[in-house]
């Protein structure tokens, strides 16, 4: 039986990055961002329905829900599935240990919020179309406190709702549960990943218990798995390319205002635990 495991942490932590490496495997397959927590997510929603409340079959219904990660990967032909799924939501992750508990074995990957935040301003600095753009577009630019756009971008990527602070508040709930000390859960580095990639992915493959493999760290493919690959036409950036020479750290010479440091700083919560 194939087994399945988990990647998911910060975006712009080299998510991509190394679900590209994974791939050169022979006995893995790495996935592109996952829908399975939202199918999770759905079905769980049939539970407050009226059908379901005037004959509520709960075993029956937990035959589907436990079936739903090995349905979804069942004609992919591997040994190993690395799935990229948000499952460390407290929603998603009660969800996940109630009906795939053996699945739970996940590497988040983590990275500096200020570098994280300053990833997504250099991106939305060289593409108009780039999804953030659009976001500030759409606001009334006579509700905003400031005239700095990079403040206002870096808070709309920060709202409750956005997948910076989801990815973070989810990290500390983890955290503050213990629950990184109940299951196999192992956080990398976005620093390491890409300064020290042979050794972070040989930790990565003793983690999951993989064959012994050496990767390949030059002349990379681009993502691509399952015959399929990102569309970013959506986000209006190439926000899944990855350098394929060779394996460096990016330059990045945006440079954050200082309410911005001063709001962001210090939300690395992994790094005191």
């Amino acid at each position: 039986m194939k087994k399945i495991y988990t990647i998911t942490g910060l975006p712009r932590a080299g998510n991509t990055l190394l679900a590209s490496l994974l791939n050169q495997h022979p006995e893995v397959q790495a996935t592109g961002h996952s829908p399975t927590p939202d199918l999770f997510y759905q079905l769980n929603k049939v539970k407050n329905g009226d059908v379901y409340l005037n004959i509520p079959d709960e075993k029956s219904y937990d035959n589907v829900m436990k079936n739903i990660i090995r349905n979804y990967y069942s004609d992919w032909d591997s040994n190993y599935i690395i799935e990229r799924g948000d499952w460390i939501t407290p929603f998603n992750f009660e969800l996940f240990r109630k009906y795939a508990p053996n699945e739970i074995k996940i590497v988040i990957l983590v990275r500096d919020v200020l570098d994280v935040l300053k990833s997504f301003i250099e991106v939305s600095q060289k593409y108009p179309d780039f999804f953030l753009n659009r976001q500030y577009a759409d606001i009334d630019k006579t509700t905003l406190l400031t005239d700095d756009i990079i403040e206002v971008l870096c808070d709309l990527l920060m709202t409750g709702n956005g997948y910076v602070n989801t990815s973070l508040y989810s990290i500390k709930w983890f955290l503050d549960n213990k629950l990184d000390k109940e299951y196999d859960i192992t956080f990398i580095e976005y620093e390491d990943l890409v300064n020290n990639t042979q050794d972070t992915l040989q930790e990565i493959n003793s983690f999951y218990g993989l064959p012994k493999f050496v990767y390949r760290l030059t002349e990379l493919n681009q993502f691509n798995v399952n015959g399929t690959s990102y569309n970013d036409e959506t986000l209006g950036a190439p926000l899944h390319m990855i350098h394929t020479t060779e394996i460096k750290p990016r330059h990045n010479s945006v440079v954050l205002p200082e309410r911005v440091v001063a709001k962001y700083s210090g939300l690395e919560w992994w790094k005191n635990n």
